[in-house]
């Protein structure tokens, strides 16, 4: 009796069952349909494709094994292994690329223009960069690229001593412009004078060594000493009157013949320049 009554339940549980899987099918009747229309054409369409998949198989049988074997390879499973684990940074870099792209077909149009509007430019520079002497510069840059560094960290530097040192120049430019414009003028005159008359460059450096010799020499303590002595005699208002007796008498004062002395000197040294 019992087991008759857990049969009935369980016709009941099955009865009730079969009539909620019976109006969810009423429900879906639509999509069930079009997934059913879909499932025919998947199978149609597979049918089509399974004689011509079999063919290229046979075809590629070597390809498609080496391919195969490749997958199968240590290196490979750890490309993927390398792969999944740095998953995040290879979605982020196919983003990136992808706004690349877009970017890329934005500015190819543009870029396409400016060189048909400069293609003689352009071909110029081709010209120029396949030359033979462009080819060797680029050799020797590269041979030379550590000595090429320090160059450009040299001129940076030189870059801003120049930037410190501009305000400065340009101060000192304006606080002296009367004399700078004063020096121009001088410049200027002695390339004139220079165009008016032939001179050897040569003799203008020895000349002017000599006139720096001689200044050399005048600036001497004694020739100094000389020279104030000297002017200082004949700033005097109002000198001895000294006639041929003076004179005579003179002739015994040992600072007038050791003044003799020197100015027979200088006569027998003038004409000696003469004779020479």
């Amino acid at each position: 009796m019992a087991s008759e009554n857990q049969a009935l339940d369980g016709m009941v549980d099955a009865d009730s069952d079969t009539e909620v899987l019976a109006q969810a099918i009423e429900r879906n009747a639509d999509e069930l349909a079009e997934l059913l229309e879909l499932m025919v054409t998947a199978q149609d369409l597979a049918a089509d494709l399974t004689p011509e998949l079999r063919e290229t198989v046979r075809e590629n049988r070597e390809p498609i094994r080496e391919l195969r074997i490749a997958f199968e390879r240590e290196e490979t499973l750890r490309l993927f292994q390398k792969v999944g684990d740095e998953a995040d940074t290879l979605v982020e870099l196919l983003d990136v690329l992808a706004v690349s792209q877009r970017v890329a077909d934005e500015l190819v149009p543009g870029v396409l223009d400016a060189v048909r509007e400069n293609r003689d430019v352009v071909e110029r520079l081709r010209f120029a960069l396949e030359r033979e002497e462009t080819i060797v510069l680029v050799e020797r840059l590269g041979e030379n690229m550590e000595t090429f560094v320090e160059l450009v960290d040299l001129l940076d530097a030189t870059t801003d001593l120049a930037e410190e040192l501009v305000p400065g120049v340009l101060d000192a430019t304006r606080e002296n412009r009367h004399a700078i414009e004063d020096l121009r003028m001088a410049a200027a005159g002695f390339a004139d004078g220079y165009a008016d008359h032939d001179v050897d460059m040569y003799e203008l450096g020895h000349n002017a060594a000599n006139v720096v010799a001689l200044t050399e020499t005048l600036g001497d303590p004694q020739v100094t000493e000389a020279l104030e002595a000297t002017l200082g005699a004949f700033a005097d208002d109002d000198p001895k009157p000294v006639g041929l007796f003076g004179l005579l008498g003179a002739l015994f004062d040992a600072d007038v013949r050791r003044a003799l002395g020197r100015l027979v000197a200088a006569a027998r040294a003038l004409g000696r320049v003469g004779r020479e």
